[in-house]
Order: structure tokens, then C-alpha cells, then sequence
């Protein structure tokens, strides 16, 4: 015994009924084409900022107050001379077109002076991560990346993840506050002072000399391993 036929409606009538539903085909049809316009718009202007290619800057006045026009900035000190800078300009180059919304930047260290000494650049290649105009992060050499010349461009990309200047997800990275960071940095800063205390109270020099070590390779002061000084 075959099963019945399903009642079908006819174009007309599915119309109708979409109507008496309250949908609305002109509408709706507006808003997406309002979307679409929105969305041509974002690729547009992020092709005439120059983001999704690394950009190298001469003049620190002009670096400094492109850094200021943007959210999420990746800034590479480097030196010509060194080999490892090369390597650090080519695995940017090959991750900037996959994050329009960070500026890839590069100065040489000897055409920002100033920034270099604000910074506290010694130790090059030096990447630091800027978010909201706050520099929240920075990698120096390729310690974190394996100590190698031979890292890949996903190590990187997942290593600059971390600092939140590379954001997966935009809805979710525009709800992140300077505040956030703020906080933070001054948790790190009092979990730092309470270790500090607890050391002069052991009289451990060796542990307190051996973690000044680890707080200098983030700031910059490390002199150690492969990388170049200048």
C-alpha cells in the first residue's frame, strides 16, 4: 500500500504563506546586500592601509604614528647584517597575508634610535607585540622557537598568538579592553615582587639571579645563546 501524497503548494501560494509569516523577501534581500557592501567596504580599506604585507619604515616619526592608527601592530627590529633577522622578515612575510588585521612592520634598529632605546632593544631579531598602543609582548631571537633557523611559520604564528595581537576570532578581539591587559600586566608585576621577597627572605642569590635571567630575555636584555647583538 503506497503512502498518500504530501499537500505541495504552488509558488504563489508559498509566497503568500511566507507573507502571513511576516517575512519579508525585499527586506531581507536589502539587508544582505547591505552586508555584502559592508563587508566589500573592510577589504577595501584594509588593502589601502597596506595591511597583509610586512611594511618596512625609515622614518620613526612616520612608524610611530602609523603604530598609533592601529589596534594590533607587530613591530621587527632588525639589522642587515643579520642572518637571523632575514629569517624572522621572511616567516612575517609569509603570515601577514593571513592577518589583515595586524600591521606587519620592520625599522633597522640604526633608523629608530629613539624607539630602540624606549624598547630596550639589545638583542636582535627582536618582535615586539603591540595591542591598543601597549607593547604586550615581545620574542627575542629564536629561543622560543626551538633555538633553530629551521622553525616553521605556524610555530611563529602560534607563539605571537599567545600575546593576542594576532586575534583568531574579531568579535571576540574587539571585546578585549586595554583594562584586561592592564590588569594583568600588574598581577605578573605582584606575583614578580611577592617572588622577590620570599627570595631576599631565603637568601637564595642563586634562584634569584637565575629567574632575573629568564625576566631579562623578555625585556630584552639577554645576551646569551646565538642571536645577535649590535
Amino acid at each position: 500500500m503506497s503512502a498518500p501524497l504530501s499537500p505541495t503548494l504552488s509558488d504563489s501560494e508559498l509566497l503568500d504563506s511566507l507573507e502571513d509569516a511576516g517575512f519579508d523577501l525585499a527586506s531581507d534581500r536589502d539587508r544582505r546586500i547591505e552586508a555584502l557592501q559592508r563587508e566589500i567596504k573592510q577589504v577595501k580599506n584594509l588593502k589601502e592601509s597596506e595591511n597583509g604585507r610586512v611594511i618596512t619604515f625609515i622614518d620613526e616619526k612616520q612608524l610611530i604614528e602609523r603604530m598609533s592608527k592601529e589596534r594590533y601592530v607587530l613591530l621587527h627590529f632588525f639589522h642587515n647584517d643579520f642572518s637571523r633577522c632575514k629569517i624572522m622578515d621572511q616567516k612575517l612575510s609569509d603570515l601577514a597575508p593571513s592577518h589583515p588585521h595586524t600591521l606587519f612592520c620592520r625599522a633597522s634598529v640604526s633608523d629608530v634610535p629613539f624607539l630602540v632605546t624606549k624598547m630596550a632593544v639589545q638583542v636582535l631579531p627582536c618582535v615586539i607585540c603591540f595591542v591598543d598602543g601597549r607593547a604586550v609582548d615581545r620574542l627575542i631571537g629564536f629561543e622560543e622557537l626551538g633555538d633553530s633557523d629551521h622553525f616553521t611559520s605556524k610555530v611563529l604564528e602560534f607563539r605571537l598568538k599567545q600575546s593576542g595581537v594576532l586575534p583568531s576570532d574579531l568579535s571576540l578581539a574587539s571585546n578585549l579592553s586595554s583594562t584586561l591587559v592592564t590588569s594583568t600586566t600588574k598581577k605578573n608585576d605582584d606575583d614578580d615582587d611577592q617572588s622577590d621577597d620570599e627570595d631576599r627572605r631565603r637568601g637564595g642569590r642563586d634562584r634569584k639571579g637565575a629567574r632575573k635571567g629568564k625576566v631579562g630575555i623578555r625585556n630584552g636584555l639577554y645576551n646569551g645563546g646565538s642571536d645577535d647583538d649590535y
